[in-house]
């Protein structure tokens, strides 16, 4: 730790993480989204373990499910802009949204929340848009966002981005995101390093089993 105008400058990760001010955030991983990733076999196996040992550390798990607008009722912008991804000429001929409830919106039963553990719906893929996140993070004082999930080169990285520049300490384990192609998933990677402590999980469970 290094101190610099009265405060406290974290130089190695357990003090980073530590459990006291630390938050877990397990970020979109649905039966769609998760379920479609490159790698969802690997994130099957290796993440519960990190997550567990994050409850046995005494951190706070928030889970987030995507569960966007209707078309009927979605921004002009988004609408534009799915238009011309998807080529049609008019909103009537996009693909239907996840709809909350359904199968593909569910988190991955790998994943299933814990009775104490937090659930959030957002419509954004950042989690600085219209929740009460930050208000979770106030009221246990945590400084430190670890970030596992799907997709890395979607809401994790915004959510990265959004969180340094508000001043989180931001992790994100290498070996527990995920996203539809390895390309992706490297080259996002490599983005998230500028803005964030990128790890193993073994580095982090190891931690906080000490």
């Amino acid at each position: 730790m290094i101190e610099f105008a009265g405060r406290q400058i974290p130089t190695e990760l357990k003090e980073i993480v530590d459990p006291a001010k630390t938050v877990l955030l397990v970020w979109d991983m649905q039966n769609d989204q998760a379920g479609g990733a490159f790698n969802k076999d690997a994130l099957i196996r290796i993440a519960p373990p990190l997550i567990a040992a994050a409850a046995e550390a005494g951190i706070k798990t928030v889970y987030t499910r995507q569960t966007p607008f209707l078309w009927s009722e979605e921004a002009v912008t988004w609408i534009r802009r799915a238009m011309r991804n998807e080529k049609v000429d008019h909103p009537s001929k996009l693909k239907p949204r996840r709809l909350k409830g359904s199968t593909n919106w569910e988190i991955m039963a790998p994943f299933k929340p814990a009775p104490e553990d937090i659930v959030i719906d957002k419509r954004r893929p950042s989690m600085f848009i219209g929740n009460e996140f930050e208000t979770i993070m106030l009221n246990r004082g945590a400084t430190t966002i670890v970030m596992i999930g799907c997709t890395t080169d979607g809401g994790v990285e915004m959510t990265v981005r959004d969180g340094h520049n508000r001043g989180h300490l931001m992790v994100v384990v290498r070996d527990c995101v995920g996203t539809y192609t390895e390309e992706g998933q490297n080259a996002a990677l490599k983005r998230i390093e500028k803005f964030a402590d990128v790890v193993e999980s073994k580095e982090l469970i190891g931690i906080w089993q000490r």
